[in-house]
């Protein structure tokens, strides 16, 4: 805004400098009116980098807590009943504090750092969960200790789960400011618990302090400019000549502006300049065709508004760290389209230094992948499929079968495992031939997919006549359920097998299998147990289910 405003008075002065300089008097006015529109543009400006100064450093407070927040496990968090002692005997409020001390000494700013959520009984008021303060600390407060605290900060941030930051104080310890996150449950979104951080505020007051010192340097600046320019009046003829050179190779300069812009216009990728705090500058028009922004709508913001949160989590984080140790980044990510559409993009990060190696720009190229993307995924999916009856085959079992098992691991949930063979499928073969028995399989896979079709069930041919139906969170008596419901529909396809000498129609046999994993990786146990089962099923006379 000062720059506009300073080339704009200049513009004018230099259209009418014959008429308007002709006395000293009129260069007297001329001259308080320049140091007036400085003035009012200098004090506009002030305040508007002291106000984004403010900005980033709340930003800047808040990521710190919100990173914080993301280390914690909300089921553990969970866990505690804000009671002390019942809480101090468990391994997993031991292990919250030892993590909160954790976040207390990895930065030297940080006082207090604890853990929150309403009462139970009183939602009004706040308790502590969890401190890490030493527990024979004066300042120690032990789990269901009721916070006095101020906290209205504390209830938005459980209410609605986004970051708040409460304005800096001052008491016996000296100035803080006090930073709050939520901590949430990934499946749900639930908020848990907030977790709160009290930082010290010098970094605050100094940033503020600099952008202020900053904006009054420009002020200064131009005003000296604006001084220089009218006594550059005087010295008009005598530069001249030099101006005319400087016009000269000024065109040149131009010249190679405008052929970079004709490149970065008409290329397909789209290209990204932003300054070094990240805020976008300018963007290239295959930006606006890839994205749907327009460049009007996202100069000075981050490039936040392009993540995708349900793919990413803090890419841009990501970068900006990868950033600090090279001057090059590169990779793939997910972003967003301004109609909320989402697709991949392969992008490249490269930093721009001045020649004293302060960071002046950050320049992003991308392109949209989503074409690519979609071959992988087709060819991803095409090897994971069994060709005859498009239920998984045996590689998309395992792979899932060690995810699942994990997952229980981390979450103590049971995990189910169907082991399935259809009865006396060898002499169905001989009877009505291969034809006959690839449809007689694909229906079978079909009857099995229909009956187990919960979110995260997998079904798959195991080899041969045999399949295999993986059922995480799943306990006994649900994974007999849905067995029962297997058999009686494999059953109901009344597909006829005079071979079949207990039923004369297609039949089924299904073990089941299930564990709460202990913390090991070995899931053979897991499927050896409902082969076992699957065999205990045939011996008992077929088309039945066994555990």
């Amino acid at each position: 805004m000062v720059v506009n405003c300073g080339y704009q008075a200049g513009g004018v002065v230099m259209q009418q400098a014959g008429s308007f300089f002709s006395s000293r008097r009129k260069l007297l006015i001329l001259s308080a009116l320049l140091l007036i529109v400085a003035g009012i543009c200098g004090w506009f400006f002030t305040g508007f980098v002291t106000r984004n100064g403010d900005e980033l450093e709340r930003t800047r407070v808040e990521s710190l807590a919100s990173t914080a927040a993301a280390s914690f496990d909300a089921n553990n968090v969970v866990m505690l009943s804000g009671d002390a002692q019942r809480d101090s005997a468990t391994k997993t409020f031991h292990d919250l504090r030892a993590q909160l001390k954790r976040v207390r000494d990895v930065n030297r700013d940080f006082r207090f750092v604890y853990l929150m959520r309403p009462k139970a009984d009183n939602p009004k008021l706040m308790i502590f969960l969890a401190d890490a303060e030493a527990s024979d600390s004066p300042d120690y407060s032990a789990p269901g200790d009721i916070y006095d605290g101020p906290s209205d900060a504390l209830f938005s941030v459980y209410n609605t789960g986004k970051p708040a930051i409460e304005s800096p104080y001052t008491d016996r310890w000296g100035y803080w400011v006090t930073s709050v996150a939520a901590i949430k449950d990934v499946r749900t979104g639930k908020v848990v618990a907030v977790l709160g951080l009290d930082i010290k505020a010098d970094s605050w007051i100094s940033t503020l302090s600099r952008y202020r010192n900053f904006a009054i340097a420009i002020v200064g600046l131009l005003t000296a400019l604006v001084l220089l320019f009218l006594l550059g009046l005087y010295l008009q003829e005598k530069a001249a000549a030099r101006l005319a050179q400087k016009l000269l190779e000024l065109e040149r300069a131009q010249q190679g502006l405008r052929l970079a812009d004709v490149v970065v216009k008409h290329t397909g990728e789209g290209i990204i300049v932003l300054d070094a705090n990240l805020r976008i500058q300018s963007v290239n028009p295959s930006f606006e065709r890839i994205t749907g922004y327009l460049a009007t709508e996202v100069l000075g913001k981050g490039p936040q508004l392009l993540e995708a949160p349900e793919h990413n989590v803090d890419i841009f984080v990501q970068i900006r760290s990868g950033l600090q140790s090279a001057d090059h980044w590169e990779g793939s990510l997910w972003a967003k389209r301004k109609t909320g559409g989402t697709y991949p993009m392969e992008a490249n990060v490269d930093v721009v230094h001045a020649d004293n190696g302060e960071v002046l720009h950050h320049v992003m190229v991308f392109h949209d992948v989503t074409v690519q993307k979609q071959l992988e995924d087709r060819l991803r999916e095409l090897s994971a499929t069994d060709g005859l009856t498009l239920v998984a085959n045996r590689r998309m079992f395992d792979e899932v079968l060690e995810r699942e098992w994990h997952r229980a691991m981390r979450n103590n949930e049971p995990v189910s495992l169907i082991m399935a063979d259809i009865d006396m499928f060898k002499s169905y073969n001989d009877l009505y031939g291969h034809i006959a028995g690839d449809e007689c399989l694909r229906k079978v896979a079909q009857a099995i997919s229909d009956s187990a079709q919960r979110g995260g069930d997998l079904v798959a041919r195991y080899g041969g006549e045999e399949f295999a139906i993986i059922l995480p969170n799943t306990n006994e008596a649900a994974a007999r359920d849905i067995a029962e419901k297997i058999r009686a529909a494999v059953e109901k396809l009344a597909i006829g097998h005079d071979g079949n000498l207990i039923a004369r129609h297609i039949t089924i046999s299904l073990g089941i299998s299930t564990r709460i994993p202990p913390q090991t990786t070995d899931f053979i146990s897991l499927m050896q147990s409902a082969d076992k089962a699957l065999y205990r099923a045939k011996e008992s006379g077929r088309n039945s289910v066994a555990s």
